[in-house]
């Protein structure tokens, strides 16, 4: 029995550090629903936006590079988006999953893409 006692303590030290990552209500009163970013080819500034669960988002990216930028896990709510360098585009979707999900910019030079981010989605 012990060793069992001894699991069920650990998954719920792990929900509780797990749900501090990306949760509280607190954590979600504090975030925009409007985030400003800059992309070049190697990154995102800033690299980690974050956003919270079931609120409608806009990022307005601004970008230095021509290019495709998608949100993995986030592909039916936000699809892929050309870019191009000196334009702005704002993206808008409802953040309908909490997590962190992988930003990748995919150019001519780089067809397979690279990750230029994570956004970032807090429980509320």
């Amino acid at each position: 029995m012990r060793p069992r006692g001894s699991l069920v303590t650990l998954l719920g030290l792990a929900i509780l550090i797990l749900g501090g990552c990306v949760g509280g209500t607190a954590a979600c009163e504090a975030l925009p629903t409007r985030v400003e970013l800059t992309l070049a080819a190697d990154g995102l500034n800033p690299s980690n936006p974050a956003v919270c669960r079931d609120r409608e988002v806009t990022l307005v990216v601004t970008s230095q590079v021509d290019g495709i930028l998608h949100i993995h896990g986030y592909d039916e709510q936000l699809p892929a988006t050309e870019v191009a360098a000196g334009e702005m585009v704002e993206l808008s979707f409802t953040a309908v999953r909490s997590g962190q999900f992988p930003i990748e910019l995919h150019t001519e030079e780089d067809a397979q893409g690279s990750s230029v981010g994570i956004l970032t989605v807090h429980e509320p």
